[in-house]
């Protein structure tokens, strides 16, 4: 963080920092991006009155190689300790602001596994177990059978649990263990995709009322997509993606169905922020622990509480391909299960109270029969259609031109 800080001092002129974040300019290292949005961060959090504790949580399997240094790992990213700094930088001197971490290991294979390793670091670092800088790690194994919520309380196993199952599990640990104040939870990645020190952007929405705040790593002005060749902006960070239309399609799908979240263009990233009061009755609905566990919790909340009370805000995210299990970006059978996902919730939270009509019921049935050969034809075609089309979440494609297109 020394070189953030020297670049958040840097940073002074507004019109660069706007150049920076909204593509209007020669916007610079990736470094230089996540500076300003750190230095933003830090001043919005440095305005909230009243105290405030944030705790962390992540999910881990497999991370042993990433979570150790560069020196030991050739993926290594000593995430650990990196996201005990950005935290104490952003909350350095700032009294009425605590931080605390909670990580939960989903069943990881290695040996030594994520958790121990992580414990490892732990007891070699001397983090505090609770209270202010508290770092713990726990493991979805030990969880299993609780009464979390009555679906979660069916686990007999952590291969029932895609990385939900593990957030689900660090959240309801979290709240349980939260102050009496304003507490504010976070889930993010257990990578460093996310610089944690850009939470006081997410925590200013929850303390003027917002229940949740969702960052954005595209599709918002002022988001910034890091890619190995560096910073985009949109339309570049949408528009120059080889997976646009795979992305593009979903959400055209989960905007009609769900019409609460359509506000949401980024409903996966693991970027988010919720207050712990708001959070708790909605952790005892959650039925979902693959990757659309996400916005099955962001379904309930809305209900509860309101679309608008989700809160969105951009962040500087980098793409990390490195280490990870992410889908190709040719269309198949994972994309089109996230699609038939987002019916599957419709069906089990929205249909029973704000069944869809019209062209998005059309839609409804049209996705219900795509098979795996039907999308791949539909990708392709929109592909194929694409050249020239500047619009990107806004697009809405009639459903007798896709049906055609199947």
């Amino acid at each position: 963080m020394e070189q953030t800080s020297a670049l958040v001092r840097d940073l002074t002129d507004s019109e660069q920092n706007e150049a920076v974040l909204t593509g209007t300019g020669d916007h610079g290292p990736a470094v230089a991006a996540e500076a300003a949005a750190v230095a933003r961060s830090r001043e919005r959090l440095a305005a909230v009155t009243g105290p405030v504790h944030v705790t962390v949580v992540w999910a881990m399997y497999g991370e042993t190689g990433r979570i150790v240094p560069r020196s030991e790992h050739p993926h290594g990213e000593d995430f650990v300790r990196a996201k005990v700094r950005q935290l104490d930088w952003l909350t350095e001197g700032l009294p009425g602001v605590t931080w605390s971490i909670v990580a939960c290991d989903d069943g990881c294979p290695d040996e030594p596994s994520s958790a121990e390793v992580m414990a490892g670091i732990i007891a070699a670092e001397g983090y505090p177990s609770t209270g202010h800088r508290g770092v713990r790690v726990i493991e979805l194994a030990d969880r299993l059978g609780t009464p979390i919520s009555p679906e979660f309380a069916k686990l007999t196993s952590t291969d029932q649990s895609r990385k939900g199952g593990s957030i689900l599990a660090a959240l309801a640990d979290a709240v349980a263990a939260g102050p009496a104040h304003r507490h504010v939870v976070v889930y993010t990645d257990a990578d460093l995709s996310a610089n944690l020190a850009q939470l006081g952007s997410l925590i200013a929405p929850i303390a003027g009322g917002a229940v949740a705040t969702l960052g954005q790593r595209y599709g918002l002005e002022g988001a910034v997509l890091v890619k190995p060749d560096g910073p985009s902006v949109e339309p570049r960070s949408t528009g120059d993606k080889p997976d646009k239309l795979i992305v593009l399609f979903r959400h055209y799908v989960r905007a009609l169905l769900i019409p609460s979240l359509a506000h949401v263009l980024d409903t996966q990233a693991g970027f988010k922020a919720f207050d712990a009061d708001a959070l708790r009755p909605v952790l005892s609905e959650m039925t979902s622990f693959n990757e659309t566990f996400d916005v099955e919790l962001l379904i309930h909340l809305a209900q509860r509480y309101g679309a608008s009370s989700l809160a969105v805000e951009p962040i500087v995210f980098t793409e990390d391909f490195a280490a990870t299990n992410f889908p190709s970006v040719d269309p198949g059978a994972r994309h089109l299960a996230m699609v038939k996902q987002v019916v599957d919730l419709y069906d089990r939270f929205v249909a029973p109270v704000e069944p869809v009509t019209g062209e998005a019921a059309e839609l409804l049935t049209l996705v219900r029969d795509l098979d795996l050969d039907g999308y791949v034809r539909l990708i392709e075609t929109l592909r194929a259609e694409d050249a020239g089309d500047p619009t990107l979440f806004d697009r809405r494609w009639p459903v007798a031109h896709l049906r055609s297109a199947v």
